[in-house]
């Protein structure tokens, strides 16, 4: 194997992960891409004494645009009943294609060092179960060559916002800044994220370009000290996101509540009339998914309270992973600048707990609880920086909107708390 022009960064702290062989992975969500000769590589192999393969396709299309067959319910021909791919067992992970090896790790690009991140769509993910992620990193580091290719240690950092461009080591200083109110002590979770969008409104100058490495660095200390401050004192006052907000919010839920599995055939009546809900927010919430309970939209306008406890830990888990990974802007959510792709992460709060309240409520349950946080984390996961939905004008359009500095604070305030 020849070497790779990255080096890994260190794996992100306070998450776990081992795979638990659930095979939620294999089951119809992702397409997994094959070259002429990995179908031909694979195919190799030998698969007709497996019964379970007689006379099935393996691969769909031709020429390097094949993608590994699925089953009529959607699961990857290659998994057997034990919820375990046939090719692993025959030939040993190696074998496998690279996107399956690499999930539910994702490397992200930063000057010469790849970043682990990692998706929360994984129940073992959302749940933190299994060993630390630096248990992974050799595997991940074997992987580099065929993940990220040399001539991407060329691409630039993404601008700090618009034009504006700092570079990686300023966007590494305003990330530990970010970090550093995600991990305020005597601080509740919502306190601590809406200092982070006032700090995200307070960066949005072009003087921040103008700062060398000593004066950011002090600048940014006096602005997070005096957020800590204020958010102390914050009384987290509710304001009701009614209007055309309200509508927005209800549509970019009903985006990353979609879950679609391969071969599945859309019933396009069934969509238009949960869309239609949706957007009324009238009535029950539309099973987007097939364990969505039946809870009426406005059982979920109520006080829940501030995430505390397993919930809020999981919570402040997702951020710091996401922060410490920067898979929050630039190429892993549609080369965003870096404070449009921070805004975006915390918009993320008030859209994970709309679906935590969902599946608190469908459990009679008056504040949130751990299980209902981690299958919230997994919805939204599905989605986030993943679907190209996300970056058609029109949801841009709603990011937009979603994220003017008033309009994401009270989305913040009102669903955290």
């Amino acid at each position: 194997m020849t070497g790779s022009a990255f080096t890994l960064a260190a794996a992100p702290r306070g998450q776990v992960y081992s795979c638990e062989g659930c095979g939620k992975c294999c089951r119809g969500y992702f397409a997994i891409a094959a070259t002429a000769a990995d179908a031909d590589r694979i195919r190799a192999i030998g698969w007709d004494d497996d019964p379970a393969l007689a006379g099935v396709p393996l691969f769909t299309g031709s020429g390097d645009k094949q993608f590994i067959a699925h089953r009529a319910d959607g699961a990857c021909v290659f998994l057997d009943d034990d919820n375990l791919c046939r090719i692993h067992k025959r030939c040993g992970e190696d074998a496998k294609q690279v996107a399956c090896r690499l999930y539910p790790f994702i490397l992200v690009p930063e000057g010469t060092r790849a970043r682990m991140d990692i998706r929360f769509d994984c129940p073992a993910v959302a749940a933190s179960r299994g060993a630390a992620l630096s248990t992974h990193a050799a595997g991940l580091r074997a992987m580099l060559p065929s993940v990220l290719p040399d001539d991407a240690v060329r691409l630039p950092a993404p601008p700090l916002f618009g034009r504006v461009t700092v570079g990686w080591p300023a966007l590494l200083r305003i990330t530990d800044a970010v970090l550093a109110l995600l991990a305020a002590p005597k601080l509740d979770l919502t306190r601590r994220l809406t200092a982070v969008v006032t700090l995200s409104a307070t960066l949005r100058s072009r003087r921040i370009a103008d700062l060398d490495g000593g004066k950011l660095d002090e600048v940014l200390n006096k602005v997070v000290a005096r957020l800590l401050a204020a958010a102390k004192e914050d009384p987290l006052t509710r304001v009701h996101p009614g209007g055309v907000n309200l509508l927005l919010f209800r549509q970019v839920l009903g985006v990353y509540g979609r879950a679609d599995r391969i071969g599945e055939r859309a019933d396009v009546g069934e969509r238009f009339r949960h869309a239609w809900r949706m957007l009324g927010g009238r009535g029950t919430v539309p099973p987007l998914q097939a364990d969505f309970p039946e809870v009426p939209f406005a059982a979920l306008e109520g006080m829940f309270g501030v995430p505390e406890g397993e919930a809020a830990a999981a919570l402040t888990r997702y951020y710091r992973v996401k922060l410490q990974a920067l898979g929050f802007c630039g190429v892993p959510f549609y080369h965003r600048s870096f404070l449009d792709g921070l805004d975006g992460l915390l918009l993320t709060y008030p859209l994970q707990l709309w679906f935590a309240r969902l599946f608190a409520a469908g459990r009679n349950l008056p504040a949130l609880d751990a299980p209902a946080v981690h299958r919230a984390l997994e919805v939204l996961n599905h989605q986030f920086g993943i679907t190209p939905l996300l970056n058609l004008p029109t949801e841009r359009y709603r990011h937009t909107q979603l994220t003017e500095r008033t309009t994401l604070r009270a989305l913040v305030v009102w669903y955290g708390s």
